[in-house]
């Protein structure tokens, strides 16, 4: 062999070398995961506060990025707060502003869902769990940018029958499904059923850039768990243990999926963002009790007022952190304001995914983290059930309020959230100018949200 030709054959065996690695490396874009539960309440987690659960693996995803203390859900309510999550749009926006009916339509047809927008970039995608956004025919997740779906359409299921049995709808009905076909696993507890099909779908796509969405329905109402877990928390009261058995059984999960992540090399370029829908519910059905009547106080929202279905900090402020080895420095606190519909242009920017011809509410979160720069969001608003909230820096107003899906509070409340988070002192009479000038950036947001609900 002579020695030009040796020159020549280690000259291509280095360009090849460069190939390849470039090719590898212009494959590995990170997955991405969104994990939700439903109806956890702000401290109902020990990294926000509570002194009573056991959340290791959920903190964990906190204590190895970014914890977020001011994040909030885009409704106080599941539907409307978890179609901002799949648009980064204002629910109203996305066509989802209040609960969806059993079997109805739901988030728009014309709006270009956080699957669909990273499937043209070549992820493959995945939801296990709650869906919620619509199960008409034309609405269902794999219509939706999914390939994957297992899990429940409706709002709400029987853990381990499945069967979804709401007074609303005219008759119980079966509401477990494995894309569009119906999955018979009575007997077997959902959030493990959840858990299972998330780490399949880890190992199904090791090789490919994944975005999963897994959608706990815990700890949701019917308040149900396996004995065991329910023995593990003998030691609370009755309502708190429900609670705290429910969110241990998601903990572990999150613990599988983490675990999986790491057996398969995946974890270090993985994205992994974790949060609540709403706050703690308080609803009379969630509590087994021979007294009808009796308001549920098992979940933990760290003093703010209200609950699930209020505009108050209680029923939008929420549990949320996020973790990107190498990207986020550990131990992490961002304490500007974000919200659920963040999370979409977040992981379009992680992705190199293109956004939608139309402009979104939502804004990125990394300069948030890393650069520590202030929200972008000069407000936030929120509107449901005909209540009506604005937060402005220090400022918020809230309209109409509720407690709770029942009874009413305040008809105008001001609160100065950097001194009193917990909304305990209404300041409307004080500082009358602040209020008129809420309620007019109020009026302006609503009124261009409101002609854009979409039409079909």
């Amino acid at each position: 062999m002579t020695i030009k030709l040796m020159i020549l054959l280690k000259s291509t065996g280095v360009l090849l070398l460069l190939s390849t690695n470039f090719s590898c490396a212009q494959q590995k874009k990170p997955n991405l995961i969104l994990i939700v539960t439903d109806d956890q309440g702000y401290a109902d987690l020990e990294s926000f506060g509570s002194n009573d659960l056991e959340t290791p693996n959920i903190d964990g995803i906190a204590a190895a990025g970014v914890r977020f203390t001011q994040w909030y859900a885009n409704s106080p309510v599941c539907a409307p707060s978890r179609a901002a999550l799949m648009t980064g749009l204002y629910p109203h926006n996305a066509g989802v502003p209040d609960l969806l009916a059993p079997r109805s339509p739901g988030l728009s047809l014309n709006r270009v869902t956080l699957a669909d927008a990273l499937k043209k970039k070549g992820y493959q995608t995945g939801v296990f769990g709650k869906w919620h956004l619509g199960a008409a025919a034309d609405y269902l997740p794999n219509k939706r940018g999914f390939d994957e779906f297992f899990g429940h359409l409706e709002g709400t299921l029987d853990y381990f029958s499945h069967m979804y049995y709401l007074i609303r709808a005219p008759r119980p009905f079966h509401d477990l499904w494995r894309n569009t076909e119906e999955a018979w696993e009575e007997g077997n507890y959902m959030t493990h059923l959840i858990t299972r099909e998330a780490k399949q779908f880890i190992r199904n796509n090791k090789e490919e850039p994944f975005f999963m969405y897994v959608a706990y329905n815990a700890p949701h109402q019917p308040l149900h768990m396996p004995k065991k877990y329910l023995d593990r928390f003998s030691h609370l009261e009755p309502q708190r243990q429900r609670i705290a058995a429910m969110l241990a059984v998601v903990d572990e999960g999150v613990g599988e999926i983490i675990a999986q992540l790491k057996k398969d090399g995946l974890n270090d370029n993985t994205v992994v963002f974790f949060m609540s829908d709403n706050g703690g519910a308080n609803n009379t059905k969630n509590f087994l009790s021979n007294e009808p009547d009796q308001f549920f106080y098992g979940a933990n929202n760290g003093g703010l007022r209200g609950h699930k279905g209020s505009v108050f900090e209680g029923g939008i402020r929420v549990p949320a952190c996020m973790s990107w080895p190498g990207v986020i420095p550990p131990g992490t606190v961002v304490d500007e304001p974000g919200i659920g519909m963040d999370i979409y242009p977040t992981f379009l920017k992680i992705a190199g995914a293109e956004p939608p011809d139309y402009m979104l509410d939502g804004h990125d979160l990394m300069p948030r983290i890393n650069e520590r720069k202030k929200t972008p969001h000069d407000v936030l608003c929120w509107e449901y059930a005909g209540q009506y909230a604005i937060r402005k820096g220090k400022w918020k107003l809230s309209l109409n309020t509720m407690l709770d899906f029942r009874r009413e509070g305040p008809e105008v409340f001001l609160a100065d959230l950097k001194a009193d988070r917990e909304e305990t002192h209404n300041l409307a009479g004080e500082y009358p100018e602040v209020v008129k000038e809420l309620r007019t950036q109020l009026d302006t947001w609503y009124e261009s949200v409101k002609p854009n609900l979409p039409s079909e």
